[in-house]
C-alpha cells in the first residue's frame, strides 16, 4: 500500500496532435464552489506538504519512464487552480518543471490549469524561466459568456472584467488561452438553445483574444450531471436530457472557421456523471459521430465528419 497520496489521474492523450501527458495532482480542495462540479470531493481538507506533492511527481515520471520521449505537451492541474501557491506551492512547481525539463525532451507545450485570479505577471514569468517548454497554455473554466447562467447557475464567481485582464495580459506575455465551453449547461435549455449559447461563448472568446492578440484554443465540454453536485438536483427537478452528440458536430461545424480556432472536444465523463447524464444516454446515440469527434480532435480535420450533417 502507498504511503502518500497519489495524483486523482493521470493519463496520456492525442490532443491536437500532440501527445500529451496529463496529471491532477492530489492537493487540498478547491474552495470554489462550483455548481456543477464534484471533482474537489476527490481531493484533500488540508494542504499537502511540498513532499508529498513531490512524491506525486517522482510516482508519474517513474510510471511513464518507458515512454516520456513521446510526450510533446504536460498538462497539469489539481482540480482546482495550479497556480495557486496555498494548494501547488513555488517549491513543488519548480520540482515538476525541473523534472520535465530532464525527462521530457521534446517538450513542446506547458499547460497550466487554473482559474483567473492566480494568473499574475510575476507567476507566468517565473514559469517562463522554468520551464524548457516551447509554449506556456493557460487553461481557464469560463463556460459561458452569459453572465446569469455562469455566474447564478454554474455559480463559477468569475467576472467578465477580470477576465478579460487576464486574457489581454496573456497576450502580453505570449501565453495561449485554452477555454473551458459547456453545452447546453442551464437545466431549462432546449437542445436548440445549448448549441446557440455555446456558439455565443466561443464568438465572445475569440473576439476577446482578437483584441489582445492572445492565442486560443476551444475546448468544448458537454455537460454531463455529476452525482452529488449541487445541481444535479436541479437537472433532476427540470427533467434535463443531456446535450446530443449531433450538437456537439453542430457547434464545431458553425465556429471552427472563426479564423481556423482549433477546438477541442471532452468526451468523457470522468466516471462521474449520474445514470441518464451525459450524452451517450442521449436517444439514438451515434457512436460513429463520437469517434469521428476524437479523429478530429487529433487532427482537427473535419472532412470525415461533414456527412454526418446531411
Amino acid at each position: 500500500m502507498q504511503e502518500f497520496p497519489l495524483p486523482i489521474y493521470d493519463g496520456d492523450r492525442t490532443f491536437l496532435g500532440k501527445k500529451d501527458l496529463v496529471i491532477s495532482f492530489y492537493a487540498q480542495r478547491c474552495q470554489f464552489e462550483c455548481s456543477f462540479c464534484n471533482l474537489p470531493e476527490a481531493s484533500h481538507d488540508e494542504p499537502l506538504s511540498v513532499e508529498q506533492i513531490e512524491r506525486q511527481i517522482d510516482w508519474v515520471f517513474d510510471k511513464y519512464a518507458n515512454n516520456l520521449d513521446k510526450f510533446r505537451q504536460l498538462s497539469v492541474g489539481n482540480e482546482g487552480s495550479i497556480l495557486d501557491r496555498q494548494r501547488f506551492p513555488k517549491d513543488a512547481m519548480e520540482y515538476l518543471l525541473q523534472n520535465a525539463s530532464e525527462k521530457l525532451p521534446y517538450l513542446e507545450v506547458l499547460s497550466l490549469e487554473t482559474r483567473p485570479e492566480y494568473i499574475n505577471r510575476e507567476k507566468i514569468i517565473e514559469t517562463l524561466q522554468m520551464t524548457n517548454a516551447k509554449k506556456i497554455d493557460v487553461t481557464v473554466g469560463f463556460e459561458s459568456q452569459d453572465d446569469y447562467i455562469r455566474e447564478v447557475i454554474l455559480k463559477k464567481n468569475m467576472k467578465k472584467n477580470i477576465f478579460e485582464k487576464k486574457v489581454k495580459l496573456l497576450g502580453e506575455l505570449g501565453i495561449r488561452l485554452t477555454s473551458y465551453v459547456l453545452l447546453k449547461p442551464s437545466p431549462t435549455m432546449s437542445e436548440e438553445d445549448g448549441i446557440e449559447e455555446a456558439k455565443a461563448t466561443i464568438e465572445y472568446l475569440y473576439k476577446i483574444c482578437q483584441k489582445y492578440n492572445t492565442e486560443i484554443i476551444i475546448y468544448l465540454n458537454p455537460v454531463y450531471v455529476a452525482k452529488g453536485s449541487a445541481l444535479a438536483k436541479e437537472f433532476a427537478l427540470h427533467k434535463y436530457k443531456p446535450p446530443k452528440i449531433e450538437s456537439v458536430l453542430k457547434v464545431i461545424a458553425q465556429t471552427r472557421d472563426l479564423n481556423n480556432i482549433p477546438i477541442y472536444t471532452g468526451l468523457w465523463s470522468e466516471n462521474n456523471a449520474e445514470t441518464y447524464g451525459d450524452y451517450t444516454y442521449t436517444p439514438n446515440f451515434k457512436l460513429k459521430i463520437k469517434e469521428g469527434i476524437k479523429q478530429f480532435n487529433k487532427t482537427q480535420d473535419f472532412t470525415s465528419l461533414s456527412h454526418f450533417l446531411n
